[in-house]
């Protein structure tokens, strides 16, 4: 009896024009060489294609692959409310029992820690919880969701990065794992990545108090220098080759060490590629009275602040690390130093501003961020990049009344505690909008406007593992990985026609088809091909002619009991079925474990796997026998040539 095969016909033709169709723009981009993906990308229509084609993973076009740990200690830390010594004290054990044991759940060592100083945590956290055990529930679902808040807020930037298909997933309760795919910009990634994005507006202390605190520091430092064994400079030194001809002219520099100048207690950190170090640049005349004033340089004549000739960098930091230093600041200020260097007189300062703790606005109320080149008359911002940015509803009323009450005066706009820029408010701001400025360059600009879109990550993050894959090497992968594909497919097709003769020619038809379709998928679904997932595309050639090999053998053993052709065949094809149904079906389930408990390359493998089973049993069983249908159909044989 005939079987009526037109709808199989038309859902084969069907998905043949529409694999055609997704496939079409992967081979017209490979197709493409580097000029006219150039031209392209001129009109604009290249992202468009690339984003129809399929993708490939890191392992095939090379880029970067992080491992990123959450530092749960500092939202710990965050959470906190009324800190004194004693909570600091114990922060720092937390951080330094997480360091010695770094794999080790973050909250059996709280306990552990909690037990053995024994702190009532409700006194830090009471607005809150009021015992232990709920602070404990509290701080956990926080960290939970500190992370997850992280993992999104990563996916957004990544994605304004401009990476395609990017593999972002979470490991563990602390670690994410991201895989960037054709990004060979490592550093500028990581940057991006990495940064903490807290963005906060700070109010600049008046040159009264910043005066007040500098001769308290350049008091306790000669008092402290005097004190030690009746210290006698000496600076008959050569000048330093770094002063330009200007400064010579005025004022005599000479250099000394931290050392000499502030006593044997203080040193300075001579490492590898710091800034500065021993040998600082000081002015020869101040020396004696006012160490301190001899290591700065006092830039608001031309519109600055306080600052610190570049050799001298890493010793006023050390200077203001000191306990003792800290205490002579007013309780609710703190110095903080610019992004950037200033060039002025043939050399380099970094600026250093004395603000207010506690910030007046942060960046959770920037609703929108963008980059613009800057206009106007100012030598220091005209033609350079700044980023704009608006405030939501509350912001904007909070911005309105901070610059209308600081008029004429300064805020520092301080991002992951480096002053960005420190413009004097002119007039109240009533609309949310601000300016960042102080950029290097437009990549940099550019990142600041995505991470501030994205928004601020809740604690900082480390990078722990890092690996690095070159596009020379992804393209051998390609190249291997195609070479084996050939070899494994030429194999199958010699097989079948050797031994099955005619209907192994209709095997590897079915099987160049079942290619087809699984390439066409992966298109559609704008899916990644990784390598592990090649392999799984080269095991799918064996087992698409396996449910062929179980038919036609089938087949043999009817067309030998003298039945039919007609009969044959369809006594072949029905016994069969249920053999090859059970074993893709245990081979498609355990695609799926492998997919649901696997990482990126087992997934990817997991993926290739379960398309290649399901169009393998299509072209296995659907396919193959609309050809065989067809034949006997047409042609009276008295023979089959199996």
């Amino acid at each position: 009896m005939r079987r009526n095969n037109k709808l199989r016909w038309v859902l084969v033709i069907a998905a043949i024009i529409s694999s055609l169709y997704y496939l079409y723009p992967t081979i017209e981009f490979e197709s493409m060489n580097q000029e006219q993906k150039d031209e392209l990308h001129l009109k604009g229509k290249l992202e468009d294609l690339q984003k129809k084609v399929i993708k490939r993973g890191l392992d095939l076009q090379g880029g970067m692959y992080l491992v990123l740990e959450v530092d749960l200690v500092n939202l710990f830390e965050q959470l906190a409310e009324n800190k004194d010594d004693a909570f600091n004290q114990f922060v720092e054990k937390l951080k330094a029992r997480e360091a010695e044991t770094p794999d080790a759940n973050f909250f059996t060592l709280l306990d552990k820690l909690i037990n053995t100083e024994d702190i009532k945590l409700n006194r830090y956290y009471s607005a809150r919880k009021r015992d232990d055990k709920t602070i404990n529930e509290f701080l956990s679902e926080q960290s939970e969701d500190g992370i997850d808040k992280t993992l999104e807020i990563l996916r957004n930037r990544i994605d304004q990065f401009g990476v395609s298909e990017p593999n972002i997933q979470k490991i563990g309760r602390k670690r994410i794992i991201i895989e960037l795919p054709g990004v060979h910009d490592i550093e500028r990634a990581k940057e991006l990545i990495g940064k903490t994005a807290l963005l906060e507006f700070k109010l600049l202390k008046d040159n009264e108090t910043v005066n007040a605190v500098l001769k308290r520091i350049n008091d306790h430092l000669k008092y402290k220098r005097d004190k030690i064994a009746g210290t006698t400079l000496d600076t008959t030194a050569g000048e330093s080759t770094a002063a330009s001809d200007e400064s010579k002219a005025a004022r005599e520099d000479s250099t000394v060490t931290l050392a000499d100048l502030f006593g044997g207690e203080i040193e300075t950190d001579t490492a590898a590629g710091s800034i500065g170090g021993d040998s600082l640049l000081v002015d020869k005349q101040t020396l004696e009275e006012t160490p301190f004033y001899a290591v700065l340089a006092d830039l608001r004549a031309v519109g600055g602040e306080i600052g610190v000739p570049e050799n001298n960098l890493n010793a006023v930091k050390k200077i203001l690390s000191l306990p003792e230093i800290k205490k002579l600041l007013p309780k609710d200020s703190e110095f903080i130093w610019a992004n950037e260097p200033e060039f002025v007189g043939n050399m380099n300062y970094y600026e250093l501003y004395l603000v207010k703790k506690d910030a007046e606005l942060t960046g959770s109320v920037i609703t929108n961020a963008n980059v613009n080149i800057g206009g106007g008359y100012n030598p220091t911002t005209a033609g350079r990049p700044e980023v704009s940015m608006e405030m939501n509803r509350e912001g904007s009323r909070i911005w309105s009344r901070v610059t209308g009450a600081n008029i004429d005066n300064r805020i520092a706009i301080v991002m992951d505690n480096k002053v960005m820029s420190a413009p004097v408010v002119r007039s109240k701001i009533p609309n949310g909008q601000s300016v960042i400025e102080g950029m290097g360059d437009m990549a940099e600009a550019q990142d600041l406007a995505i991470v501030l879109r994205a928004g601020a990550l809740p604690a900082p993050v480390d990078i722990i593992e890092e690996r690095t894959v070159g596009p020379s090497l992804g393209a051998d992968s390609v190249r291997k990985g195609s070479i084996s594909a050939v070899i494994g497919l030429a194999l199958v097709m010699f097989f079948m026609f050797i031994y099955y003769r005619f209907s192994g020619v209709v095997s590897v038809a079915a099987l160049l088809l079942n290619i087809l379709f699984i390439m066409a998928i992966l298109a559609g679904f704008h899916a990644t091909l990784t390598l592990p997932g090649l392999a799984g595309i080269i095991l799918t050639f064996g087992m698409a002619v396996d449910a062929n090999v179980l038919i036609f053998e089938r087949i043999r053993e009817e067309l030998k009991t003298g039945k039919t052709i007609r009969a044959a065949i369809d006594s072949g094809y029905a016994r069969a079925f249920t053999t090859i149904f059970d074993a893709n079906l245990t081979t498609f389930l355990t695609a799926i474990v492998l997919y649901q408990f696997g990482t990126g390359p087992i997934r990817g493998f997991a993926v290739t796997l379960a398309i290649g089973i399901i169009c393998s049993m299509f072209t296995a069983i659907v396919f193959t026998r609309l050809i065989f249908d067809f034949i006997t159909d047409k042609y009276s044989l008295k023979s089959l040539s199996i």
